[in-house]
């Protein structure tokens, strides 16, 4: 009759400890603490079966299998990948956050009195003259040694039992002084170029001068006018800052929250994992599964 008894109490016992784990989504080890608390105070021995009710994110959550051997303190379900994506959520927000905080929003400055428009100084095209005239002369006299060479050429083709080598050392002597001739002229042609660069972009800058006068009075009232601008925008941007940042607190609150519910789930007992059963999946994707232990005497 005493048998009978304490097989009853024990049974009430392990009903009461899979009642507490399947009444939460993911037990903490402090509960089972104080199961195992409850039980100790109403019984001197352990249950001999346990069953334990877990949700996890996917199926590696489970560490455990049927027939595997487990002891006291070793974990049964860990929602590792979970974890590891909300710690990494959580490092994100906290470094936008940061961020946030830190960065600085600069108030607009006062518009400046323009200064006046100073008048431009003298230019001399000289050098470029210079270019010009040199690179004229240098042409004169390549052509010059080219004429005195085509009348030496044609003379020594008169000459009677001249050495050809004579000849063709004087024609390249002329074809070299034609490619000196091609060369001079490119350079006059770039010296002209350079002088007409300078005469335009000085033209360019004395129309420059001409309306720069004519654009203060705008340039003043438009400064004014960007100020106002730049002052409201300066304040929108510290109001949707302050916005950000509550935002961005609010989320990082919750991620803290869900890691907060992911407590690692342990074994109160040694014993062998019986049986693994899936019971479903729930609206929010978690997985339900139910561990029956046989705990070891």
């Amino acid at each position: 009759m005493k048998r009978v008894s304490k097989l009853v109490i024990y049974g009430l016992i392990t009903a009461a400890i899979a009642f507490t784990v399947i009444s939460t989504n993911v037990t903490p080890l402090s509960s089972w603490q104080s199961a195992i608390a409850q039980v100790t105070q109403t019984e001197t021995t352990t249950p001999k079966r346990l069953t334990i009710t877990v949700k996890v994110s996917e199926p590696d959550d489970l560490k455990v299998s049927e027939g595997e051997q487990i002891e006291k303190g070793e974990i049964i379900a860990d929602r590792e990948r979970e974890r590891t994506r909300l710690t990494a959520q959580q490092k994100q927000l906290q470094l936008s956050l940061d961020r946030l905080k830190a960065a600085s929003i600069t108030p607009p400055a006062a518009p400046q009195v323009v200064p006046p428009t100073l008048a431009l100084p003298p230019i001399s095209y000289l050098e470029q003259e210079a270019a010009v005239a040199k690179t004229k002369s240098a042409i004169a006299s390549i052509e010059s040694e080219l004429e005195l060479k085509q009348e030496e050429i044609s003379y020594l083709k008169g000459v009677k039992n001249l050495d050809p080598i004579i000849l063709e050392h004087e024609q390249a002597k002329l074809k070299q002084l034609k490619l000196n001739h091609t060369a001079a002229v490119r350079e006059y042609q770039l010296a002209m170029g350079k002088m007409q660069t300078a005469k335009s972009s000085r033209q360019y800058q004395e129309y420059q001068a001409s309306i720069n006068t004519a654009r203060r009075v705008e340039e003043m009232n438009q400064a004014r006018l960007n100020y106002q601008r730049q002052l409201s925008e300066y304040e929108q941007r510290l109001t949707d800052r302050e916005f950000q940042v509550t935002q961005l607190q609010e989320k990082l609150n919750n991620v803290e929250n869900a890691i907060a519910t992911l407590a690692v789930i342990k074994s109160p007992y040694n014993g062998t994992v019986r049986r693994v059963s899936w019971l479903g999946q729930s609206a929010d994707g978690t997985l339900t599964a139910e561990v029956t232990l046989m705990v070891n005497k």
